[in-house]
C-alpha cells in the first residue's frame, strides 16, 4: 500500500512558488499557512492548485480579526519605518493593539512601553504572530522587487559592457569569459539591506503550528532556510542533550519560470516512481517511530542513493541543481519541539514521542 508524504512549508507565510516547487518533487501533497488578510496566493492559480495549498490554521476572534486586516492595510504605505531595524528588534509586547494606527504602534515598538490595561491573554501572542509575520512578508515582497530591479540594471550594464568592446573583441574566446563572468557577478552582487530575525519569524510562525488541529498530519516540515534548522538543533539540544540526526541528502532539479514547474514535476514523478515511494516510506517509517536503528538509516540512504540515481537525467538539464537535506529530530515531535521554541519549558521528550523530520533546501 502507497503512503503520501505530506509535508508544510515553514516557517513563511504565502511563499512564493518558486520556493515550493522543488519541494514538490518529491512530496504527493504540499500545504502552507496564510495570513487572514492575504489576498491572492499560489494556491489560487489554476495551474498550481494541485500542486500546493494555503490555509489559515488559526483565526483570531472576529473583532480581533477585522482589527488586525484593518492595520495590515495601513502597514501597507510604512514599510519602510519597520524594515529600517524595527523588524528586528521588534518587542515581544508591542503595546495597546485597540490602538490600531500606525504612527501609535511604531511609537510604543520604538519606546519599548508595555500595556498597563488588564486584558485576556488568550489571543495576544496569536495577535502578535501574526504581526511579525504580516511584516516578514512585506520585507521579502520588497527585497524581491528591489532584486528583480537590480537584475535588469545589472543586465543592461552587461550588454552595453560588451557593445563597448565591439564585435571582434567579443568573438575572441577570452573575451567571451569575461563577459560570463561580468553577468556573474551582476547576478550575486544585489545590494544588501536588514535582514529577518529567524528566532522571531520561527516563533512567530510556531504559535500558529502549535495550535494548528491539523499539525499531527505533517510528518515533515519544508524549508529554504538553513537558519530554521540550526535553531531547531539548539533546540532539540537543549530537550534532549543530542543534536539532530542527519539522513540523507538529495539533488534535485529546479527550473527558473514558474510556468515551468507542473510541467517538470509531471516528468519527474513517472520517471522516480519507485524510488519515490520507498525513500518516502521508509522517511515515514522514521517519522512514525521514537527511535531511529543503524538498519533504517542505512536503508533510507540506499533508497536516496537510488532516487539520487534516478534524478540525474533532470539535473543534466537543469539551470539551477539544489540539495535537500534531511534531518530526524528523534524522538520528539514537531509540535514539541516548536513549542519549545515558542517558550514552553515544559516540552519534553517522551518515550512514546514520534520524530519529527525536516527537509533544507539550499
Amino acid at each position: 500500500m502507497t503512503q503520501s508524504l505530506i509535508a508544510l512549508f515553514s516557517p513563511e507565510t504565502s511563499p512564493q512558488p518558486a520556493d515550493l516547487q522543488p519541494f514538490r518533487l518529491l512530496c504527493d501533497t504540499l500545504f502552507f499557512y496564510v495570513l487572514p488578510d492575504q489576498g491572492t496566493t499560489p494556491a489560487d492559480i489554476d495551474e498550481e492548485q494541485e500542486l500546493w495549498t494555503g490555509y489559515t490554521p488559526v483565526r483570531l476572534s472576529s473583532e480581533d480579526q477585522s482589527r488586525f486586516m484593518s492595520l495590515a492595510r495601513e502597514l501597507k504605505g510604512h514599510e519602510a519605518e519597520f524594515h529600517g531595524g524595527l523588524l528586528a528588534s521588534l518587542s515581544s509586547v508591542h503595546g495597546d493593539r485597540d490602538e490600531a494606527s500606525v504612527g501609535a504602534l511604531i511609537s510604543t515598538l520604538r519606546s519599548g512601553t508595555k500595556t498597563t490595561a488588564s486584558r485576556e491573554k488568550t489571543d495576544e501572542g496569536l495577535w502578535q504572530a501574526m504581526l511579525i509575520l504580516k511584516l516578514a512578508e512585506m520585507f521579502r515582497e520588497e527585497e524581491r522587487e528591489i532584486t528583480q530591479g537590480f537584475m535588469a540594471v545589472s543586465g543592461k550594464e552587461a550588454e552595453l559592457f560588451a557593445a563597448i568592446r565591439g564585435e571582434e573583441e567579443a568573438e575572441d574566446e577570452e573575451g567571451d569569459e569575461e563577459e560570463q563572468v561580468l553577468r556573474e557577478l551582476a547576478a550575486t552582487a544585489a545590494p544588501s539591506g536588514p535582514t529577518l530575525n529567524m528566532t522571531r519569524l520561527a516563533r512567530a510562525w510556531g504559535h500558529f503550528f502549535i495550535r494548528d488541529t491539523r499539525a499531527a498530519e505533517f510528518p515533515m516540515l519544508v524549508t529554504t532556510q538553513e537558519e530554521l534548522q540550526g535553531l531547531l538543533a539548539d533546540t532539540y539540544e537543549t530537550i534532549t542533550g543530542r543534536l539532530p540526526r542527519q539522513l540523507v541528502s538529495l539533488a534535485v532539479p529546479s527550473q527558473p519560470e514558474s510556468n515551468d514547474h507542473a510541467a517538470l514535476i509531471k516528468k519527474f514523478k513517472p520517471a522516480t516512481e519507485a524510488s519515490g515511494e520507498l525513500f518516502n516510506r521508509l522517511l515515514l517509517e522514521v517519522a512514525a517511530s521514537g527511535t531511529l536503528s543503524s538498519e533504517q538509516l542505512t536503508e533510507l540512504q540506499g533508497a536516496g542513493n537510488e532516487l539520487n540515481r534516478a534524478a540525474l537525467p533532470f539535473l543534466k538539464n537543469s539551470p539551477n541543481e539544489k540539495v535537500m537535506r534531511f534531518y530526524a529530530y528523534e524522538g520528539v515531535s514537531l509540535t514539541d519541539l516548536f513549542a519549545r521554541v515558542c517558550g514552553n519549558r515544559a516540552a519534553a521528550a517522551s518515550e512514546q514521542a514520534a520524530t519529527g523530520l525536516l527537509a533544507v533546501l539550499s
